[in-house]
């Protein structure tokens, strides 16, 4: 835990100090003057709106946990979704929210198969509203965009491309068995040869003991459509929450903007940037906000960017941070009985 701590440090050191350095080709004493005077009730209720894109990405996982009768509270997947938001944000290409929340989440006595079939499915949906979304985005911004910004139908492209190879994998991956049982047995072989696993029958044996109830329950997530259309609306509904939060923050310091406008740009910023290597994309993250939204909120742009950074970034790793100790907290005085 104490190595977790000082990567989440050193996370939110490093996206300051891009903040910082972004900042220094601008005013800084305007921006100082700006947060000044921001108003408490818009970060207030865009704190309301960062606590209902968690519960929402929540619902959404609950739907796929009704559907496969996984006995799993709705308070507890609201507490798996930080946990899964903070690995999420100090990990590459967020790769480490889902296997954080299947692990946790095993501990909790929800099968590996099962509970990958709960993340992937709403992952699957997720990269379908937000590739959608972007691509809404790029026809509704398009015109205002391309104006103030050199390629930008090849970022958007770029984006594109990235977010629906992503998508085109996970649902080859979910639906095509064999494949996954080769990829297995492939990676477990040299693993046995290196003497890193055991018994390598064994292994293979219940590796694909899991397999099999992962398959089962991607097949029932992917034939209800009643389900899918439910979890498309929870989702939807996320990604509007989380979109808004910057119309929200460019209002708490007295910026007169455009929703739909804004909504809009932050569509493709989305898409463009989801994707970026480095931990919560940052650097690409910052930089994209500045340029898709400097001529739109003018000399407040930093300031809104260290607002909209703290919503959407930040508090994922210290509520999340906290609340994963939390749980550890209680998985090591459960161990012990």
């Amino acid at each position: 835990m104490k190595k977790t701590l000082v990567r989440s440090l050193l996370v939110i050191a490093l996206s300051i100090l891009i903040i910082l350095l972004i900042a220094g080709f601008t005013d800084i004493s305007q921006t100082i003057r700006v947060l000044k005077r921001v108003s408490v009730t818009w970060l207030i209720l865009s704190s309301l709106l960062l606590i209902s894109d968690w519960f929402a990405e929540s619902l959404t996982v609950k739907v796929f946990a009704v559907s496969y009768r996984t006995k799993v509270s709705l308070r507890y997947l609201f507490k798996s979704t930080l946990i899964g938001n903070f690995f999420s944000a100090i990990t590459p290409f967020s790769t480490g929210g889902q296997p954080a929340q299947i692990a946790f989440m095993n501990k909790r006595g929800v099968e590996y198969g099962e509970a990958t079939a709960l993340f992937v499915s709403r992952f699957i949906v997720y990269q379908v509203v937000i590739t959608c979304l972007g691509v809404l985005g790029v026809y509704g911004a398009h015109d205002i965009l391309s104006k103030n910004i050199t390629k930008f139908a090849l970022l958007a492209f770029f984006g594109f491309i990235l977010n629906g190879a992503v998508l085109f994998f996970l649902l080859i991956f979910s639906i095509n068995r064999p494949l996954v049982e080769w990829l297995v047995k492939s990676l477990i072989k040299p693993l046995s040869f290196l003497k890193i696993v055991k018994n390598q029958a064994e292994v293979v044996e219940r590796t694909l003991r899991q397999i099999e109830l992962f398959h089962g329950c991607m097949v029932k997530s992917m034939s209800n459509l009643s389900l899918l259309s439910v979890a498309f609306l929870t989702t939807f509904l996320q990604m509007l929450l989380r979109i808004s939060i910057t119309y929200f923050v460019a209002r708490s310091v007295h910026v007169e903007c455009s929703y739909v406008s804004t909504v809009l740009f932050q569509m493709v910023l989305f898409l463009v940037v989801s994707l970026v290597p480095t931990p919560g994309a940052m650097g690409a993250t910052e930089s994209g906000y500045v340029l898709f939204y400097s001529f739109l909120f003018g000399p407040n742009t930093v300031a809104t960017l260290l607002l909209w950074r703290f919503f959407t970034y930040y508090a994922n790793i210290i509520v999340g941070g906290l609340t994963t100790a939390h749980e550890l907290g209680l998985l090591s005085r459960f161990d012990r009985r």
